[in-house]
């Protein structure tokens, strides 16, 4: 039986285009594309040269095994390599379309394109929190779900479309649905209790007297003053910072799109 880190591997690369040349329960051989050579092989004079010179390059092939005494890379938690291959995961994962499996479409077979966004709130000042949120627009009439990546994990996807089902074309732009759904998460925001922000804005206060005291007093250098009001700007001052984790398009039967609005 095969370790997780060896399955990950071969479903990263056979994901991305990569060919398995070879492979035993213990080891496998990866023809690496162009594309994941630059990605992962740390090879950019390479590839900038091959560019230059207009010619196709020679994307290298990498060798993986879970056997210390065969040659190739060893796979397990702290290789170097499987750390890349996770950031590259992470980054290409950012960004997805995805359709949803029908086996039996009913009276049609449309599927209703809706924009999903995984994000987190980072609340900072004097007190530090994050809050998860997950918010689906559809983008034919523009309706908002909350909690939407919550609302589809039962429901199965693929990458390709069903058969006998099809894709509508949305009706909102990607870019001024991505800007509805920053303007849906600035009101949610809005509506939250701020006195966490007020005890900040307080903290920050009573900080920069005690240190305008120092500085007075010449117990500090002007330098050293600035550095340290700084700090304290950076440690106190209330403020939310919204970070994008993933998102992508999900396209839904008519059925389930009805039940993400009613539920």
């Amino acid at each position: 039986m095969t370790s997780p880190h060896f399955d990950f591997v071969k479903d990263f690369f056979n994901t991305n285009g990569c060919t398995i040349t070879e492979e035993s329960p213990s080891h496998m051989n990866i023809q690496l594309t162009n594309a994941m050579d630059e990605e992962i092989m740390n090879r950019p004079f390479y590839w900038h040269y091959m560019k230059k010179m207009n010619r196709q390059g020679e994307p290298m092939q990498l060798t993986f095994t879970e056997n210390t005494d065969e040659p190739g890379i060893y796979l397990h938690a702290g290789t170097p390599k499987l750390h890349t291959i996770y950031e590259t995961a992470m980054k290409k994962g950012k960004l997805t379309r995805l359709y949803e499996a029908v086996d039996e479409p009913q009276a049609n077979g449309a599927l209703t394109p809706w924009l999903v966004v995984n994000a987190l709130l980072h609340y900072r000042g004097k007190q530090t929190k994050d809050e998860p949120v997950s918010v689906g627009l559809q983008l034919l009439h523009g309706t908002f779900v909350p909690r939407m990546m919550e609302r589809i994990s039962n429901y199965a996807f693929n990458m390709t479309v069903s058969d006998y089902t099809f894709p509508m074309t949305p009706i909102i732009q990607l870019k001024s649905a991505y800007k509805r759904i920053e303007g849906y998460v600035e009101n949610h925001t809005s509506s939250q209790n701020h006195n966490w922000a007020r005890d900040s804005h307080q903290q920050l206060e009573q900080e920069e007297q005690l240190l305008q005291s120092f500085y007075e007093s010449g117990d500090m250098s002007e330098d050293q003053f600035n550095k340290e009001h700084e700090q304290l700007f950076k440690r106190y001052r209330p403020r939310i910072e919204m970070e994008v984790v993933n998102g992508g398009l999900f396209y839904l039967s008519q059925q389930t799109s009805q039940e993400m609005l009613t539920s």
